[in-house]
């Protein structure tokens, strides 16, 4: 029906509330409606897992954490050699912000050696409360919390928020973004660089009109 707009997600909802009550990480799902003919970004695929988390009341099974390429190269050619453990810095920033699981031993040898890890960890998990929940009433307790706060980035960030407070409401009350348009504006000034110098205006105008069919599409 005109009007109603329907997600690139909505067709593999039965797949995805399938995955989460297997017991699938969020990285599995994402790979299986890739594989199903999904084309949008991830960053909306895993926004959207967040809301089926909600929605059924379960969450999905912790990714477990993994070496990346760098970190596997230095495993097996480092001068550390394959008896020495380690974790890279990397692999504690994945594990802050997308949740990747850390072995036990990981966890307390970072949060022993560097307890700021710890805060700056529950101060994510916190702002992500905020939007989780809605809730305009914690973005206040969270700016008064850590605005007091000894390490001076956490500091600057929550002042930051006092700055911008009326966009950073409605950031939360509501579900509407302007990413689109900025992601589109992005994607212009990329091309806009790319062709610089190397092309006339005709055939500029008609990457642009390329591009914009192809969002559209």
């Amino acid at each position: 029906m005109y009007g109603i707009r329907q997600s690139k997600l909505d067709p593999f909802y039965d797949t995805i509330v399938k995955a989460l009550h297997a017991g699938w990480s969020k990285s599995q799902t994402v790979k299986e409606i890739y594989a199903q003919g999904y084309a949008g970004s991830r960053s909306r695929a895993f926004e959207h897992l967040v809301k089926i988390e909600e929605k059924e009341k379960q969450s999905f099974m912790e990714q477990p954490y993994k070496r990346t390429m760098t970190e596997t190269i230095k495993y097996k050619t480092g001068s550390a050699g394959k008896e020495k453990d380690y974790i890279t810095r990397e692999g504690v920033f994945r594990y802050l912000w997308m949740g990747t699981a850390l072995t036990e031993h990981h966890r307390e040898y970072i949060y022993g050696k560097y307890p700021e890890v710890m805060r700056i960890h529950a101060c994510i998990r916190d702002f992500r409360t905020i939007f989780e929940r809605k809730n305009v009433p914690l973005l206040h307790l969270f700016i008064e919390k850590y605005q007091r706060e000894q390490i001076k980035a956490l500091n600057s960030f929550a002042k930051g928020l006092k700055r911008d407070i009326d966009a950073v409401e409605n950031a939360v009350a509501y579900r509407y973004s302007n990413g689109f348009v900025e992601g589109t504006n992005s994607r212009l000034k990329m091309i806009k660089r790319t062709m610089y110098g190397r092309c006339g205006k005709q055939l500029l105008e008609a990457k642009l009109r390329f591009m914009k069919t192809t969002l559209n599409g």
